[in-house]
């Protein structure tokens, strides 16, 4: 062998080490020792606008986690497709604590079992904490006819389909199906882009009646808009005035916690960690910035969490089967 031919085969033995070492280096640096956690800066995907509750909701979470975690927690928001790309990716990312997310129980349901072309299904995620609970409520328009629950179920009984019931997303249909179902009337839908939009529709009284997000008690309340009900087993103690369907002698509840996520196959000494830390949040700051946004908190983890999306995501599986 040529003395040429033999410094080539040692230099190329030399590039060969090289690259193993690297690819032996990324593969420890993706199993990194969980006690280190986090190391880095940690991105959560928002499945919906800047703005928006469950942006607020994300962002009352994330700043307290680097101030008690002591590294950046980056909000990434979009909104495309209704959150779906969002989810998507979440679902999609490295399960190593590095990407979170930030969606609801009705999110994750209605595109795994709606009619959606999904990958994932609600068993796909790493479901860290919730984080608040919340529910739709039934107003009235400014100026409606009808003095109580019992007048506008007697009317709708009467008059099928002459209600006109306004929506801020097609999320709020199954809302709508559960309490028409409940109350034996028959409405007509109509689905907005927004809350906002709705509410203004029940301002100028172009639509008898809408299913809003319980966040919207405040301004119906300040607008003199009549607040039928709450789509909720118990009443919320930020809006204690508003009574329950239930306690009204209808079985109907319909509730929305988001919740901070992960990939599926999160480490659970990383999950541990972070519900450690938004615990330590939620005696402080966390449970101070839900309530600014007219949200209850409440911090679900663990055996809690996991046996109240069992008994949430049968209910909601069985209505879109229906469907």
């Amino acid at each position: 062998m040529s003395r040429k031919l033999s410094t080539r085969i040692v230099a190329l033995l030399a590039i060969v080490l090289m690259a193993s070492q690297m690819i032996f280096a990324g593969g420890a640096a993706e199993s990194e020792d969980p006690s280190q956690y986090p190391s880095k800066e940690v991105t959560c995907i928002v499945i919906a606008a800047a703005g928006g509750g469950t942006d607020a909701i994300a962002r009352a979470v994330t700043n307290p986690l680097e101030q008690i975690m002591g590294k950046p927690f980056v909000v990434i928001n979009n909104g495309s497709a209704g959150g779906l790309i969002a989810m998507e990716d979440i679902y999609a990312a490295t399960p190593d604590g590095y990407t979170i997310g930030c969606f609801s129980n009705t999110d994750v349901a209605s595109f795994a079992y709606g009619d959606y072309d999904t990958e994932f299904t609600v068993n796909d995620f790493t479901y860290i904490a919730g984080i608040n609970t919340t529910g739709d409520v039934l107003v009235l328009k400014k100026g409606s006819q009808f003095a109580d629950l019992a007048s506008f179920v007697d009317y709708a009984k009467a008059n099928p389909g002459a209600i006109t019931v306004g929506m801020p997303s097609p999320i709020q249909e199954m809302s709508l199906t559960l309490l028409s179902d409940a109350l034996g009337v028959e409405v007509t839908g109509v689905t907005y882009d927004g809350g906002n939009k709705v509410l203004a529709d029940l301002l100028g009284g172009h639509i008898e009646a809408g299913i809003l997000s319980a966040k919207f008690i405040q301004q119906a309340n300040e607008n003199n808009l009549t607040v039928l009900g709450l789509l909720l087993e118990d009443r919320l103690d930020t809006f204690p005035e508003v009574p329950t369907f239930v306690e009204q002698g209808y079985d109907v509840s319909n509730p929305a916690v988001r919740m901070i996520v992960g990939p599926k196959g999160i480490d659970q000494a990383i999950v541990d960690k972070l519900v450690a830390a938004i615990t330590e949040g939620f005696e402080g700051p966390i449970a101070e910035m839900v309530r600014a946004q007219a949200e209850v908190p409440n911090l679900r983890t663990g055996e809690e969490l996991d046996a109240f999306l069992e008994s949430d995501f049968a209910m909601r599986e069985a209505y879109y089967a229906g469907v």
